[in-house]
């Protein structure tokens, strides 16, 4: 009996409680509809054909902004991000690689680098892996063998235009006939203090006789305090189109030219300026690469860097981003003749120049020297004298260096840059030289000339030589060079030549 009572008070209060429920649920339906039907409607007990059924609660459906994981790029599967990379250019594939582990992965697939190979390089079954599944090939298998036949591909196309030196200086190789023709741009790169790097290509690009100028300059140059690094690189094409026309689809291949590492501000205020006028200064930080301050706040105006012809095929091609290319050591020659005889049989190439035009250019053939004119550790080459008429030259243009930047232009006089080929007697380069040089009153005098003022002089000097040249003027303003000594250092002459003079 006591049991029968606890039932039925157990049931009473639940029913007590689901009739209080059901009016709570009853007077919110009626303050949103203003219905007594669609409080009926909302009612459990008035839903149609529920009398004596048990509800079914459906499930809570979330929006996509309350699930707690999205879909991403992560999210496909391997083939179908290969498929996306396909699409991509051959260049934008490789830096496509260099995102992450699985992205490098898919990028270095075989199938996608086989297409490639056909494309810029030729058929396939040329090579041995095309007969191999490419399921059973390593991971960037056909990518190797794509870069290596197209780097061999481009050395051929590169090596057409200079397998013969130059007649006039002796230089094998011609950047002027292959360099641009096939598009290679050269890249100033300037690093701040933050590691930030700025980079632009070339404004301009003049090729010469011996050596090609380059030119940047900018509206947007960094804050010169800032900057710790210079560097310039050659970007050259890596993949062709047929015999000689480059992939503007393809990848550059970027090789570190030179490089200068440290506060650049103060380098430059411990620099003496090689000239200046109104305008602006040059100051060359080391050969050919010339940075110009403005005098009014002392940023930068323009940048230049000249690059001597010799091996600079060699170095646009075979650098590295981050090590320029090294010429390997060349083991010494024997002296052909008795080495009292002194050095014979030498040719020299000189030109004074500045960005687009000769101002000054001789050559001097079977140059030679004696054992006894050793003089300070140098053999001496003296091809013009100042007593003797005969050899002097003239002049084309008086030396000067004109300038232009996006506001501004102008002529620093008195300056120009100096490019020096001397060959040796079985005609290969002994010392290369392309430098800004000054040129500066000099005080010697013939018994022709008594005015000071009538000469001037342009010295250079390196590891490997020095030279000086006199620059004389004439009454009606015309200039001429009346003397030329080079002087050989013995220490490279005995590195040459395995002698000890």
């Amino acid at each position: 009996m006591a049991t029968v009572n606890a039932h039925l008070r157990h049931r009473s209060t639940l029913d007590a409680y689901l009739r209080s429920h059901s009016k709570v649920i009853n007077s919110t339906n009626n303050r949103k509809s203003g219905t007594a039907n669609d409080n009926k409607s909302h009612t459990p007990s008035s839903l149609p054909g529920s009398k004596g059924k048990k509800l079914i609660k459906l499930p809570t459906i979330h929006s996509t902004s309350e699930r707690k994981t999205k879909a991403t790029f992560d999210s496909l599967p391997d083939e179908l991000i290969a498929i996306i990379l396909w699409k991509l250019k051959v260049g934008d594939l490789v830096n496509a690689s260099q995102v992450c582990k699985r992205w490098h992965k898919v990028a270095n697939d075989n199938s996608i680098w086989k297409h490639f190979y056909a494309r810029f390089v030729g058929p396939t079954y040329k090579e041995e892996e095309d007969n191999i599944p490419i399921q059973d090939l390593k991971d960037g298998c056909w990518k190797n063998l794509c870069l290596k036949q197209c780097r061999i591909k481009r050395d051929k196309i590169y090596l057409k235009k200079w397998r013969q030196p130059d007649s006039y200086t002796g230089l094998k190789q011609r950047p002027e006939l292959t360099l641009s023709k096939v598009g290679t741009r050269f890249e100033l790169s300037l690093t701040n203090t933050s590691n930030v790097t700025w980079s632009a290509s070339h404004s301009d690009i003049y090729w010469h006789t011996m050596s090609a100028s380059l030119r940047w300059y900018d509206l947007t140059f960094p804050d010169l305090q800032s900057l710790r690094a210079v560097r310039i690189y050659a970007c050259s094409p890596l993949m062709f189109y047929g015999p000689s026309k480059p992939a503007k689809d393809g990848i550059l291949q970027k090789s570190l030219l030179t490089e200068f590492k440290g506060n650049l501000k103060e380098t430059l205020q411990k620099t003496k300026p090689v000239g200046s006028d109104t305008h602006v200064e040059l100051y060359e930080i080391f050969s050919g690469l010339i940075i110009a301050l403005y005098k009014a706040d002392n940023e930068i105006a323009f940048v230049t860097f000249s690059c001597h012809y010799h091996n600079m095929i060699s170095r646009c091609l075979s650098g590295t981003p981050d090590k320029c290319w090294e010429m390997s050591e060349v083991a010494g020659i024997k002296d052909d003749i008795d080495p009292h005889y002194g050095l014979h049989g030498y040719t020299c190439v000189l030109l004074v120049r500045n960005m687009r035009q000769k101002l000054l250019e001789c050559k001097f053939v079977d140059l030679f020297t004696t054992k006894n004119k050793l003089n300070g550790g140098f053999a001496l080459f003296n091809p013009v004298r100042k007593e003797d008429k005969m050899t002097h030259i003239t002049c084309l243009k008086e030396i000067n260096f004109p300038w232009k930047t996006n506001l501004f232009k102008g002529v620093v006089k008195d300056v120009g840059i100096l490019d020096i080929t001397l060959l040796d007697e079985r005609g290969e380069p002994f010392w290369t030289v392309t430098s800004c040089v000054a040129v500066k009153q000099s005080s010697q005098t013939n018994q022709f000339e008594f005015d000071p003022e009538a000469y001037q002089s342009i010295h250079y000097e390196d590891t490997v030589g020095k030279i000086d040249l006199d620059i004389g003027k004439l009454d009606d303003g015309r200039q001429y060079l009346s003397f030329v000594e080079i002087s050989i250092s013995v220490t490279a002459i005995n590195k040459l030549y395995s002698t000890c003079y």
